[in-house]
């Protein structure tokens, strides 16, 4: 297999030879081990093989991730290691992936981690104060926090070696120059910042219930920019002109899916209600989030007045961004679950997320899975759309071959693109 990337980055910068373990199976521990790896060192990957093997599975639509697993496995950078031969030596780097840990497993890391020698990194997602609880129980002063908020999707290993953003907790204030790990990330960051654990661990969760605030609120202004006809593409455009506000997390959809955000506003939402503190925001965040997956379904209800039994759609994409192989907590899922309690037939083209709409709706007789876009419009009642992850943009003049109506949940197609199109075409806020 030929390479566009590097399989061994220049200058080893982890001076301090420290035996190195990375604790999980889920994607940002492989692409931990990967970069480890590429820097010329051994890492011991403590996880089972068919954790590994599902894990690889479900990002094959990210071919880097698994061309450089392959390959530092066969060099023997990358080891294996099976979770009940595991026996921490007292000086070591051990990076733990919180995601992939349950309780009982944090409380033998606990036991296992006692030595005061020993460096711990931790990344993933918990309630607010738990990584600095956990970090607390560890015998050693040098613990850190590193929450992976800057990985994308698709380009995961790229994004690790130069992280737009890197927020570093220390167990330890003033500790992380001791870490040649931590050093060699925050060198190749756009920009970093270093609190407590605890302090980072908040700094997250507000980072992401930020993000997922400005989706809702635009969200929110595109329902009453249908009912003003008004285009809120052209809005976004306009809103992102102005410095304070920057052009990212703008788009009006179908909303906001994953694990991270969704899980950061439900841990967020609990500690409120713990703390019996009020939180009205967060609520309607998640709130308005759930009622837009539905949208693109209640404009398709009423573009053919409630009569939609046993017709024939087809759906454009499935994952929860643009790029992703990945089709959690996406509206997709809601929207085939409303459409086939019609009766109504679902030829879906998704490129990436093929393999694992294919893994759950198996058994389902309405769903079929089509590898190219145009060739069942002439058969299909309708178009949806979900996403869009080809590089060329949808083709008017095929779309326009068979003018049937178009649901644009992401807004796929453009201002210019959209005054071609001889069908009816809904939006959103459009």
């Amino acid at each position: 297999m030929s390479l566009n990337y590097p399989t061994t980055l220049p200058a080893n910068t982890l001076g301090d030879n420290l035996p190195l373990y990375v604790i999980g199976h889920n994607q940002e521990a492989l692409n931990a081990a990967i970069v480890l790896a590429s820097l010329d060192n051994t890492v011991q990957v403590v996880a089972d093989t068919a954790t590994i093997d599902d894990t690889l599975s479900n990002y094959r639509f990210e071919p880097q991730l698994t061309a450089l697993w392959t390959l530092y496995s066969q060099q023997q950078r990358i080891q294996l290691l099976a979770s009940d031969a595991l026996d921490l030596p007292n000086h070591a780097l051990v990076w733990l992936f919180w995601d992939s840990l349950g309780d009982d497993r944090r409380n033998e890391l606990v036991q296992l981690l006692q030595s005061p020698h020993q460096q711990v990194l931790i990344s993933g997602i918990s309630q607010v104060g738990q990584v600095a609880q956990f970090a607390d129980r560890l015998a050693s002063h040098w613990v850190y926090y590193l929450p992976l908020i800057f990985m994308k999707d698709g380009a995961n290993f790229s994004s690790m070696l130069k992280p737009d953003m890197l927020l570093v907790g220390e167990k330890t204030a003033d500790s992380h120059r001791q870490c040649s790990v931590l050093q060699f990330f925050i060198h190749h960051a756009q920009q970093h910042a270093m609190a407590d654990i605890q302090t980072v661990e908040f700094a997250r969760s507000a980072i992401m219930t930020m993000l997922a605030t400005r989706v809702s609120l635009m969200n929110e202004l595109s329902r009453l920019a249908d009912s003003l006809g008004v285009n809120i593409h052209t809005v976004q455009a306009m809103m992102g002109l102005d410095s304070r506000i920057g052009q990212h997390f703008l788009a009006a959809g179908w909303g906001f899916g994953g694990r991270a955000l969704p899980m950061e506003l439900t841990l967020l939402k609990q500690q409120f209600d713990a703390h019996q503190v009020a939180s009205q925001l967060v609520k309607a965040v998640i709130d308005i989030n759930e009622d837009q997956k539905e949208l693109i379904f209640r404009k398709f209800w009423r573009h053919f007045d409630g009569f939609i039994e046993y017709k024939t759609v087809v759906i454009w994409g499935a994952g929860y961004r643009s790029g992703t192989g990945r089709t959690t907590n996406s509206a997709i899922h809601p929207l085939l679950k409303l459409l086939w309690s019609y009766g109504i037939t679902t030829y879906v083209y998704a490129s990436n997320t093929a393999f694992e709409l294919a893994q759950l709706y198996a058994k389902q007789p309405l769903f079929v899975c089509v590898n190219n876009p145009y060739n069942m419009l002439a058969d299909a009642d309708a178009l949806l759309i979900i996403n869009w992850s080809a590089l060329q943009a949808p083709d008017i003049d095929r779309l326009n071959a068979t003018p049937i109506p178009i649901f644009d949940a992401k807004n796929v197609i453009d201002n210019a693109s959209k005054a071609r199109l001889i069908a009816d075409y809904y939006g959103i806020g459009r």
